[in-house]
């Protein structure tokens, strides 16, 4: 299952923050920080959120994979992250 997420969405001309940092969920070490201005798309597939971000050309992105236990945890860091972009944006 693919799931297309959209953090911002808007029918006028908004300026987005240029830096908006959101701690995807975990104990990694060193503690990673995303900027969500530069995420392009987020993909679920069964146990797993991938985030893609920082991409150009050639293959030069980056992804996060964050374990879940299904869709409504999925769900759950996705409303996560759509939250800090609309606080990043006030």
């Amino acid at each position: 299952m693919r799931l297309l997420v959209l953090l911002f969405c808007c029918t006028g001309t908004v300026l987005a923050a240029p830096f908006c940092l959101w701690k995807p969920p975990g104990d990694a070490k060193p503690e990673r920080y995303l900027n969500l201005t530069v995420v392009q798309y987020v993909d679920y597939v069964d146990n797993e959120l991938r985030v893609s971000y920082g991409g150009g050309n050639l293959g030069s992105g980056h992804e996060v994979k964050i374990a879940v236990k299904g869709r409504e945890e999925a769900l759950k860091i996705l409303q996560d992250m759509r939250d800090s972009a609309r606080r990043c944006d006030q």
